[in-house]
């Protein structure tokens, strides 16, 4: 077998071992997962679940630690230190180009259990699917992932790779737990993140940047309203500035693995607010959303944009210019591509042809992930796991068995796949 330009594939020596090691394994990670769903991790509560995988890598010969949240380096409302910890594992001596395995332990909550046909953080195993809240975002990544791992070493095979297990907190909020796994040591060769892609291989993402934007005004009573100053009315003439602005950055991106969809850098404004009482001209006007990143594009750039936006509407207004705009930035995560015959993004196709999964075209991501503090770094990244993607943050969420163990049977063979091309 050869990869799309002709190169030889190491991934049929193995592929028929690896299957077979991956079914071997399968219900017992599985059951894993299963076990893993019932930990309820919401509400920034991973140290429920940290303390299964950690026995689970400890058995298995790896180094495990855990990695604190530090005030005094992190300043996030979520950090709360002492209390939210990443699990880091290594292979003691392993050699090789260093590759992070990814997956975040927290899940976000599940608002109305009512709604849902098994409860919610039962971890039932029912018509060959887990049940549960994260059993797609992203515990079921996770559990394929070490079954992957488990299947190389079951069928005798130990790449040359430096794998290390990036298990980490905050990933649904502000992303602190991969941004402080980052912060020790050089950056890795390459970065596998296990989110849900219908296991389908993302090579690149567009990213984004948080904002709020408010505006003042002065009340008055709307019976003679040309006695205030109208604070909503303003943040519409900015939001319209803004949707326009939006407009022209899509037009000018283009990127044939995001021409199925209208944006590859959406532009959306998720809360709006204004005024306090019907029969009074707004003092106050706010909007928050996020603005879409084309891969390496700048943060700041992009701010600057926005910002020289705003003022074009304050311009002429005398009221504005007393009374400026105020845009607060939230968290950002840069846009990031690994190009199609780079060796990683190379080798998860080989992995896939190998083992006979369905053939699939790479997606691009616009949704934000932890992939985006590896990526936005230079590293290789490759997002790649079970599940729809859709299912996420859903009612009655729930993963496929057989797309954990396909995923677990690509992702194996990927990785010893990777190492071959990476020691030619």
């Amino acid at each position: 077998m050869n990869d799309t330009h002709g190169r030889a594939t190491l991934a049929p020596r193995f592929a028929d071992s690896v299957r077979h090691a991956v079914q071997e394994l399968a219900d017992e990670h599985l059951e894993l997962l299963a076990e893993s769903l019932r930990r309820d991790t919401s509400g920034g509560h991973e140290d429920r679940v940290a303390p299964l995988y950690e026995e689970y890598l400890r058995d298995r010969g790896w180094h495990v630690r855990r990695q604190a949240m530090i005030e005094d380096e992190v300043r996030d409302a979520d950090a709360r230190p002492g209390e939210r910890f990443n699990v880091i594992a290594s292979r003691p001596g392993a050699r090789g180009p260093r590759v992070a395995l990814n997956g975040h332990m927290d899940v976000v909550p599940a608002a109305n259990p009512d709604a849902w046909t098994h409860p919610p953080f039962a971890g039932r195993r029912v018509d060959g699917k887990v049940h549960g809240r994260g059993a797609c975002d992203m515990k079921g990544g996770i559990a394929a992932g070490l079954l992957a791992v488990a299947a190389l070493d079951r069928a005798g095979l130990r790449p040359p790779l430096d794998l290390v297990w990036h298990l980490v907190v905050g990933e649904e909020t502000t992303g602190i737990g991969t941004r402080v796994a980052l912060r020790e040591g050089p950056a890795p060769d390459a970065a596998v993140v296990l989110e849900p892609t219908e296991s389908r291989i993302v090579p690149i993402s567009s990213g984004l940047l948080f904002f709020s934007v408010t505006v003042h005004g002065r009340t008055a009573h709307t019976s003679a309203p040309w006695a205030g100053e109208d604070a909503f009315e303003r943040l519409m003439r900015v939001r319209q500035a803004w949707i326009e602005l939006a407009g022209r950055r899509t037009a000018a991106y283009r990127h044939p693995l995001f021409a199925h969809l209208p944006s590859a850098i959406p532009f959306a404004i998720g809360t709006v607010s204004a005024g306090a009482w019907r029969a009074a001209v707004p003092d106050l006007a706010t909007m928050a959303g996020r603005i879409g990143l084309a891969p390496g594009e700048s943060a700041q750039r992009v701010r600057d944009e926005f910002e020289a936006a705003v003022a074009g509407v304050a311009a002429g207004d005398p009221w504005l210019a007393e009374h400026p705009v105020e845009v607060e930035w939230g968290h950002e995560l840069l846009g990031w591509e690994t190009p199609r015959e780079h060796p990683l993004v190379a080798s998860f196709a080989s992995g896939q042809e190998a083992v006979g999964a369905a053939a699939r075209e790479p997606l691009a991501f616009t949704a934000g992930s932890d992939a985006a503090y590896y990526g936005g770094r230079g590293v290789p990244t490759v997002i790649y796991g079970p599940g729809r993607t859709a299912l996420a943050h859903a009612d009655d969420e729930h993963v496929t068995e057989a797309d954990v163990v396909e995923c677990a049977a690509v992702l194996a063979v990927a990785l010893a796949d990777y190492a071959g091309r990476a020691a030619a």
